[in-house]
């Protein structure tokens, strides 16, 4: 049986993750896209939430916002979501190697 804590994990995941496939698919302006994306997303989600990933979730959603901001700031739609997704995976492999050290205290 998931605790309490678990449950908030998995419904932040999918909630987080399923958000930014949806968006992914209003960017790109693709309602098919729009549908999968969001379900891949929640998919996933669900199971890095049932892991217990919440911290590694945040340091990826970080590293997208601060990617998107860079790329908002060139002034071009492309790079926009190219900087996103390439904040969200460096910052995806930060949070790996943190989660790493947290682990080994």
């Amino acid at each position: 049986m998931l605790t309490s804590k678990s449950k908030n994990d998995l419904i932040f995941g999918i909630l987080l993750m399923g958000i930014t496939g949806v968006l992914i698919g209003v960017v790109t302006d693709s309602v098919k896209l729009l549908v999968i994306a969001g379900s891949l997303g929640a998919v996933i989600g669900g199971l890095v939430g049932w892991l217990g990933g919440r911290r590694y979730l945040l340091i990826i959603c970080f590293g997208v916002l601060l990617g998107a901001y860079l790329g908002y700031l060139s002034g071009d739609r492309d790079i926009l979501i190219m900087a996103a997704g390439t904040g969200g995976a460096i910052a995806g492999f930060l949070g790996n190697q943190i989660e790493l050290f947290m682990r080994k205290r």
